[in-house]
């Protein structure tokens, strides 16, 4: 019995660890860390966003509307009313009534209230809590992409320095007659492309840093960041994180909270169909104030068929809210699979593309030893630089899609910027 009791608490022992191990920043890879903005900055820029200002005041409209369930639907009603009476073969009369009456809300439906105002509140809690992952998400993915443009055009500034270098050279030797008119004519070609390519770098740059700007106005971009890292994966196995995005995900708890809503919303329609009861205190004075009395009543809705149909339309509306509840679970489990196979394929791919820029660069570089000694054409030098720049290109659009697919896993994942308690702090 000991023996099982040590296992057991053991099993808890690790899973809490294994759980431990994958929140946090430090589960990150350095370098990932390194090409994202810091957590304060980010979270700055998080919480400044339009839509989780808009989840915010909706999450303050959500206490409201609780507050209303608590206090319920009923109002004192006062009411006061004069006529004068004349009495044939009599005299004239001042007569009054004033009343207090107010209805009576029925236990069930008290207690039925109470619950909602708990769930319109952890409803509007998950939205917020999801608004901000959505924002941290437009921010990873904004950010990368600004520093993936930044590299692009930095090789791409960097060859047409060389193409402008390999132009003068080349019409040196054309000069000298040590290169022919063709020579000349592709090495004009490629360094008009590689100004075009230039030019379109510094263009998608600038889109890039708009983009963030304008979403983001209050972070600050440096003004000249590091390159990319190499992408590395986590230390936890990627499928881990895969597992952690669907157990800790803000739209499968917001799904099933207005699941429950609704639920309980329909079971308050169903209970609404007895209505409540008004009671009142009346006091009267007739004939001139000979008759007087003062009394209490009561006033019993007998109901009608549309108090029958608006409780047949909540619970069609819960079944609904039921079925969009699984249909997102089922979505988030597909989608955390489908991040986990493009951060593990990304990374492969990256990897070749690595390979392929490095096979590219050796290249080059003998067919520029073989170009000194005399052995190799200009336009096959050219041509092996265009096809280096084309496979640095490459491989730097593979590191940001790599960097991207990973951190976004992560993400979603909450390992950084977003925290599983985030969505229980007021804004």
């Amino acid at each position: 019995m000991n023996r099982l009791l040590r296992k057991a608490v053991l099993a808890v022992v690790a899973g809490i660890c294994a759980d431990a191990a994958l929140a946090g920043e430090a589960a990150l890879p350095e370098a990932l860390r390194a090409a994202l903005p810091s957590r304060e900055a980010a979270v700055a820029a998080i919480d400044g966003d339009t839509l989780v200002l808009r989840a915010s005041a909706e999450r303050a409209a959500a206490a409201a509307r609780a507050q209303g369930y608590e206090r319920g639907p009923h109002d004192w009603v006062g009411g006061a009313g004069y006529a004068s009476r004349d009495v044939a073969q009599d005299q004239r009369y001042d007569e009054w009534e004033l009343s207090v009456q107010r209805g009576i809300r029925l236990p069930a439906k008290a207690d039925a209230d109470r619950r909602l105002a708990r769930m319109e509140q952890e409803a509007a809690t998950f939205a917020f809590a999801d608004a901000r992952h959505a924002a941290a998400v437009a921010l990873l993915e904004a950010w990368i992409a600004w520093r993936g443009a930044m590299d692009q055009e930095r090789i791409t500034r960097e060859a047409a320095a060389m193409a402008v270098e390999d132009l003068r050279i080349v019409e040196l030797r054309v000069r000298n007659g040590d290169a022919a008119a063709a020579d000349l004519d592709a090495a004009q070609a490629a360094q008009a492309q590689a100004a075009s390519s230039t030019r379109m770098a510094a263009l998608a740059v600038e889109e890039a840093r708009i983009t963030l700007d304008v979403r983001f106005p209050g972070l600050a971009l440096p003004a000249s960041p590091a390159a990319l890292p190499e992408p590395a994966a986590p230390t936890v196995a990627l499928p881990a994180w895969a597992e952690r995005v669907v157990e800790h995900n803000h739209e499968i708890e917001l799904a099933q909270a207005r699941a429950d809503l609704a639920a309980l919303q329909a079971q308050r329609a169903r209970l609404d169909r007895r209505g409540d009861p008004v009671v009142g205190i009346r006091a009267l004075s007739e004939r001139g104030g000979d008759e007087q009395a003062v009394g209490v009543f009561v006033n019993v809705p007998l109901g009608s068929g549309a108090r029958r149909f608006a409780a047949a339309e909540q619970a069609d509306l819960a079944n609904a809210a039921a079925t969009v509840a699984v249909q997102v679970r089922r979505e988030v489990q597909r989608d955390a699979q489908v991040l986990l196979a493009r951060a593990q394929g990304s990374l492969e791919a990256w990897q070749s593309a690595a390979a392929a820029t490095r096979a590219a660069a050796s290249h080059r570089e003998r067919l520029q030893r073989g170009l000194a000694l005399g052995g190799v054409r200009v336009s096959e030098l050219l041509e092996a630089r265009r096809r280096l720049l084309e496979a640095e290109r490459a491989e730097l659009a593979a590191r940001a899609t790599a960097l991207t697919a990973i951190a976004r896993l992560l993400l979603d994942a909450h390992a950084y910027w977003i925290d599983d308690g985030d969505h229980a702090e007021e804004p």
